[in-house]
């Protein structure tokens, strides 16, 4: 049988405008798996910058796109004071950022999928790729953000065959309440969740 797309029409167009390789072949592998209809952009992913991120998403707005998505990693940005302050004063810009939505992770997309594993809530801090890489490969002992990999192994699919996203939802709508309370900009959250239910739901 036939897996059952949740594009509701083809008319629909949306666009997620990720910064690099690792997002793009893990919604690319989305698309595919859940037959959704939107585009990954850029099209030869590389490691943009915010300026490029935002731009990119302004301009598929511009171009007639239903839904945006900017999907960044936070890590590289509040390390850098000249990055943070420019990364949210671009942000702040409400108009021309209008029909565009920010997905965050702190510290980067990959705290989403070490998610899918623990068995336990836990509100520790990684502060960075390297830090959170490390509990990551407990579970998948080859991960890297190489090409080779990536092209290689479909992470989305493995999450879903392998890991609870149930579980990894639930956690992740914890850390974002607990985040909003607290006010630390370190504390690790991500809304990626949020992009996969309403792509699900639109």
């Amino acid at each position: 049988m036939a897996r059952k797309g949740y594009n509701r029409s083809i008319k629909h167009r949306v666009a997620i405008v990720g910064e690099g390789l690792t997002e793009w072949y893990y919604f690319d592998n989305m698309r595919q798996h859940e037959h959704f209809y939107f585009k990954v952009e850029p099209a030869l992913p590389k490691h943009s910058d915010y300026k490029t991120i935002i731009s990119t998403a302004r301009k598929k707005r511009d171009e007639g796109h239903d839904q945006v998505f900017c999907v960044l990693d936070l890590d590289r940005i509040l390390a850098n004071e000249t990055e943070k302050k420019g990364y949210f004063s671009e942000k702040s810009k409400k108009i021309v950022n209008k029909g565009i939505e920010f997905i965050e992770s702190m510290p980067c997309i990959e705290l989403w999928f070490l998610l899918h594993f623990i068995n336990e809530y836990s509100s520790r801090i990684y502060q960075n790729y390297d830090q959170i890489s490390i509990p990551l490969r407990n579970y998948i002992p080859t991960y890297n953000k190489t090409e080779e990999f990536l092209r290689g192994n479909k992470i989305y699919e493995y999450l879903e065959n392998n890991g609870n996203t149930e579980n990894a939802n639930n956690y992740a709508v914890r850390m974002l309440s607990e985040r909003q309370l607290n006010g630390n900009p370190l504390f690790n959250f991500t809304r990626i969740n949020e992009l996969i239910h309403k792509l699900k739901n639109n």
